[in-house]
């Protein structure tokens, strides 16, 4: 589920007033005249409850302008109630992150829920009662040969675009689109010797070769009410050439939400606040107020959006072999190895037959640069000859990756 990164006010007085937040004349979302003159530190609300059977989470920060500074908001006491009278307080497991039990609560189609907070400092806010609309099932997930200019770049590259079917009518008319991306990988240049000291190195079996990544949506992809009786909707685009995800083997589950009107709005002037790029919730110029409102002072509404969706579901793998049989070129990865001998530092192998500590000090002078030792050379006389080093990213797939595959991993 795309997490909202809970740093949103990191003020940035570079822009002024947009011209008006489109869609925000919908009732969740209050119009706001940002005080460019005065920071103050807002609640920042990131919290979704869904119909799936997993645990629901509400993620509470504080606005802050100091670059890296923790405000995450623990201690807060939080409520979820419906419109039948039940309520479950959520238990924080870290700190500014509370959670329900999948065994105890689960939204349901059809009833409306409420956000009710009590910060720690004593503040108390309560969200707008919101309807969990229904879903349509995802009828398909496929993917095809594509062609387009990815973000961030000027060039077009070949690739696929992965897209959903979906009836187009809906209950409430709006819908929301994530994707949880899963990949397993292989670095060129695995650790095969390890260095233990003025000059002797041992080879060693080689790790860490072989992992899976990891990467949440953080797109925001909304659509509405189309006229039409069927969606094909279009989720990504991936250029072959541009990362490692087809590598091996690449895994995406895409995730169809519904949403309301006034979400939608949300989203909607969020997305015009983010065109510049980064996170959904990064480095906005001044906060958009959602539908959690401060009880006693209006001045203070949080910001972020209380949000409620019935959730649909379908995921498909993509191997190296069907990127191969559409003709999409391959990635390949920036490593170049470099060899390192005692003449590289103005020494020869005399001098380090009679001072080993000097291969100590190429070794340190080397890794500390971000190099990983993953081989070596020997003379006839069995003694070392020179390191063999290439970026640690290319010797080491934990740095970009886990060991283990995802619970739901199936090889093809």
């Amino acid at each position: 589920m795309g997490d909202f990164v809970a740093n949103l006010a990191r003020w940035r007085y570079k822009l002024i007033l947009f011209v008006s937040l489109v869609v925000l004349c919908i009732n969740c979302i209050d119009p706001y005249t940002p005080n460019i003159g005065k920071f103050r530190s807002l609640l920042v609300v990131d919290a979704l409850i869904t119909d799936e059977d997993a645990p629901n989470y509400v993620k509470l920060s504080w606005t802050t302008r100091v670059e890296g500074e923790d405000k995450r908001a623990g201690d807060a006491l939080v409520v979820i109630s419906d419109d039948s009278g039940n309520s479950v307080t959520l238990t924080e497991k870290e700190k500014g992150e509370y959670w329900t039990d999948p065994a105890t609560f689960r939204g349901e189609v059809g009833k409306s829920y409420t956000l009710s907070i009590v910060a720690a400092n004593g503040e108390e806010y309560r969200s707008n009662s919101c309807l969990m609309y229904p879903v349509n099932e995802i009828d398909s997930l496929y993917y095809t040969y594509h062609e387009a200019v990815p973000k961030g770049y000027l060039d077009y590259y070949k690739g696929v675009n992965i897209y959903a079917d979906t009836p187009a009518e809906s209950a409430s008319g709006y819908r929301r689109w994530t994707y949880d991306e899963w990949w397993k990988f292989r670095i060129p240049y695995p650790i095969r010797a390890r260095h233990l000291n003025y000059g002797r190195v041992t080879e060693i079996e080689p790790k860490n070769q072989i992992c899976w990544s990891h990467k949440p949506s953080m797109d925001i992809n909304v659509d509405i009410p189309s006229g039409e009786h069927y969606l094909k909707h279009p989720i990504l685009f991936l250029p072959s050439e541009l990362s490692n995800r087809f590598q091996m083997q690449y895994h995406v589950e895409v995730k169809q939400l519904s949403i309301s009107r006034e979400e939608y709005g949300f989203w909607s002037s969020m997305k015009l606040l983010n065109e510049t790029g980064g996170n959904i919730f990064d480095r906005q110029p001044y906060p958009l107020y959602g539908n959690v409102k401060n009880v006693n002072d209006p001045s203070r509404n949080a910001v972020g959006y209380f949000q409620v969706s019935s959730v649909s579901s379908k995921r498909i793998y993509i191997t190296a072999d069907d990127i191969d049989n559409l003709g999409l070129p391959k990635y390949y990865y920036e490593c170049d190895p470099i060899f390192l001998t005692p003449e590289y530092y103005g020494y020869s192998l005399e001098d380090t037959r009679k001072t080993p500590a000097l291969w100590n000090m190429f070794y340190g002078a080397i890794v500390s640069s971000g190099y990983s030792l993953y081989w070596y050379d020997t003379n006839t006389d069995g003694s070392l000859a020179g390191f063999r080093f290439v970026l640690s990213h290319c010797a080491d797939c934990t740095l970009n990756g886990q060991l283990d595959p995802p619970d739901f991993w199936e090889d093809m």
